[in-house]
């Protein structure tokens, strides 16, 4: 019989020591907190409330004049609109101050509360049963007031012809905001014939 075949297993010449390995990567990281001194919180604090005091004015103006803008262009779409309706339905078409959405206000009314469009039948510029409404605004937040410097001769209404013209609507309109907020008020002025215009900022005057 011939001898065995054995085979040694040499040891290895850069042996890993697993254990180690894996307990250095469990060991805990040292973890730096950091914080805001009392001191420190007081500065910030005051910062802040700075800044919010800088800023608050300025918001408020920007508010305001966006209001006043909405306003304006309101009140001139809404006469331009009425004269598009009158020509499109070949009817007559009014415009009228109203604080219910449902009737005209009548003498010495405040447009500031609202208007209605309607198709007026006998165009006597007075909502009466049979007449359409067509369009509703109601008041506008942050407006004090729409009317001329003497609003007892203000115009109740104004009526649209088929033609697209009204007859003798000449008026001027002061859209004027709340308070005193910096933000000067603004003209829109209507035309003998009904043509609403607005007016640029700063200007006084129809003419």
């Amino acid at each position: 019989m011939g001898k065995p075949f054995i085979v040694k297993m040499q040891p290895s010449i850069c042996p890993i020591n697993f254990k180690n390995e894996v307990s250095a990567s469990l060991l805990p990281m040292k973890l730096q907190h950091a914080g805001f001194t009392l001191v420190e919180l007081m500065v910030t604090l005051a910062i802040v409330v700075l800044l919010a005091s800088l800023a608050v004015p300025g918001f408020q103006t920007m508010l305001v004049g966006r209001r006043l803008e909405s306003a304006i262009n309101t009140l001139a779409s809404d006469f331009r609109f009425a004269r598009v309706e009158a020509v499109k339905r070949t009817a007559r078409v009014s415009i009228c101050a109203s604080s219910d959405g449902t009737s005209c206000t009548g003498l010495n009314s405040v447009w500031k509360n609202g208007w209605i469009v309607f198709v007026d039948d006998d165009g006597d510029g007075t909502f009466e049963s049979g007449d359409e409404i067509v369009r509703v605004q109601d008041a506008f937040p942050g407006i004090a007031s729409i009317a001329s410097a003497s609003p007892g001769s203000d115009r109740n209404s104004f009526v649209f012809q088929p033609t697209g013209w009204s007859q003798a609507a000449s008026q001027t309109f002061w859209i004027t905001p709340n308070g005193n907020s910096g933000v000067a008020a603004r003209l829109v002025c209507i035309s003998n014939k009904g043509r609403a215009a607005i007016r640029a900022k700063g200007d006084t005057s129809c003419s």
